[in-house]
């Protein structure tokens, strides 16, 4: 039984608005196995519904990742205004979560959270190069034993499958089409390219498409181009972030105006990537009337541009970064917003119930289900990427910060809570009401015990090291 955030189980999924079925019987109860569900629906329409016609006899699931996109662009924020007008039209269709959060702001551990309902210091990947440990089931491995095509198209390094994120998958596409002549952190890998724009990725995603068939499809498609370097969609000047924190750490005069070049290059690229999103939500929109499609899209991050002091994702876990777009359009769920938070480890539940799974390891629940059943005091947790030593990173201004030890969070009440066993503090500025810090600091050191005793192990090839260093990541 899945169960929420507070260790409660989850209520058990209802019928909502399918003909024929009741609210208070259990939508398991015909939609376990596809046979059980057509031969249900088969006496319903035979017993006399003259308007019965049939329905789609294929399902279709598909899972589309956001690498390093912010709330607030998904939302309208920016100097460009609505940068994402595509993403934000097929989003009113179904239920937007306006409090999204991922499980850290770094891709691959909260990818890896994504796909087993755990969360990283349960999962044992808890920053890149940290293999997904193949005893862990993955969501996706759950599909395919029920009998579902599995296809994958992915855009960068750190989701490669050389990490784990092919678990389960029958077809999994991760070659890269760009990256090689770019020396973001002074370092060349010889004949590796590092990540594919978004065009590219969804010419490969329409071909899966066609190339599918079976009743039942599960699909995942990732792309990477919010993230640095800024502006390198066609139309702008590339901006990476290692040459903006050279520059301020050299000349903190012009911060402001670097930084806002570098916001304006990223805008750039959300509305290059809105613009290629469109196709595929155009096609998954036309198959819709004869494939019942269920599409989730989330991001794994979001990035900073000078607040809190802060560039980039990953050293910190500030609201620009750990705030994300987390939309599910279904057939089950009506339009509409949601307020309360949820979590990267609430997509494998909820991509295990549009599957007809019964159970699900792990915090999650599944986000079609009614609002109303969800434990009152739910909370959402996460944590910052850990480093294998001390990092030096270069603030907005120019100065340099020591990024070390262990940095947890915690949403509860509409607040976000950071810090460890010993500091709290809230990114809102505020104060911290003793009984939150109390329960912060108990969670955060249940947390840090927990990661020190899960699986995982890091690939430490110099070659892997080294694509990861060219994107951004020091260990």
């Amino acid at each position: 039984m899945s169960k929420g955030a507070s260790g409660a189980p989850a209520a058990p999924l209802r019928c909502r608005g399918r003909a024929g079925c009741s609210e208070d019987r259990p939508i398991l109860a015909i939609s376990s196995h596809d046979r059980v569900r057509r031969a249900a629906l088969a006496l319903i329409c035979t017993a006399g519904a003259a308007a019965c016609a049939p329905g789609p006899t294929e399902l279709r699931i598909v899972l589309i990742t956001l690498d390093t996109l912010r709330y607030d662009r998904f939302e309208g924020g920016g100097e460009l205004g609505l940068p994402m007008p595509r993403t934000r039209a097929l989003a009113e269709r179904g239920r937007v979560f306006r409090h999204g959060y991922a499980a850290t702001s770094t891709t691959q551990p909260t990818h890896a959270s994504i796909f087993t309902g755990l969360h990283p210091w349960q999962h044992g990947v808890p920053r890149n190069g940290v293999v997904l440990a193949s005893e862990l089931e993955t969501v996706v491995e759950r599909m395919r034993a029920r009998g579902f095509a599995t296809a994958a198209v992915v855009s960068s390094f750190p989701v490669h499958q050389r990490f784990g994120f092919d678990q389960g998958f029958d077809r999994f596409e991760d070659s890269f089409t760009a990256g090689e002549r770019l020396r973001w952190n002074q370092i060349e890998v010889p004949g590796e390219r590092f990540y594919s724009q978004a065009d590219s990725v969804t010419e490969r995603a329409l071909a899966q498409l066609d190339e599918s068939s079976g009743e039942k499809q599960f699909f995942w498609f990732h792309y990477f181009d919010a993230h640095q370097p800024y502006g390198d969609a066609p139309g702008a000047e590339p901006v990476t972030l290692v040459g903006l924190k050279k520059a301020l750490r050299a000349d903190a005069a012009g911060a402001a105006a670097r930084v806002a070049q570098a916001e304006r290059a990223y805008d750039h690229d959300v509305r290059y990537l809105d613009a290629s999103l469109g196709r595929l939500f155009d096609r998954l929109l036309a198959d819709s009337a004869s494939i019942e499609t269920h599409i989730v899209i989330v991001s794994d991050h979001g990035e900073s541009f000078g607040e809190s002091g802060s560039l980039g994702h990953g050293e910190r876990l500030t609201s620009e970064q750990i705030r994300v777009p987390l939309v599910v359009v279904s057939p089950r769920v009506a339009p509409g917003t949601s307020e309360i938070a949820v979590g990267s480890v609430d997509v494998a539940a909820t991509l295990e119930s549009l599957a007809g799974g019964e159970e699900l390891p792990g915090a999650g629940i599944d986000l079609t289900s009614d609002p109303a059943s969800w434990p009152a005091d739910r909370r959402v947790v996460g944590m910052r990427r850990t480093f294998a030593e001390p990092y030096e990173d270069i603030r907005s201004d120019g100065s340099v910060e020591r990024v070390d030890g262990l940095l947890f969070y915690l949403v509860r009440g509409g607040r976000e809570y950071v810090g460890s066993a010993s500091e709290v503090f809230a990114n809102d500025g505020g104060p911290v009401e003793p009984s939150q810090r109390e329960e912060a600091e108990a969670l955060f050191e249940a947390f840090a015990s927990e990661l020190g005793a899960s699986p995982g192990g890091e690939l430490l090839d110099q070659q892997t090291q080294q694509a990861l260093e060219a994107l951004g990541y020091a260990r």
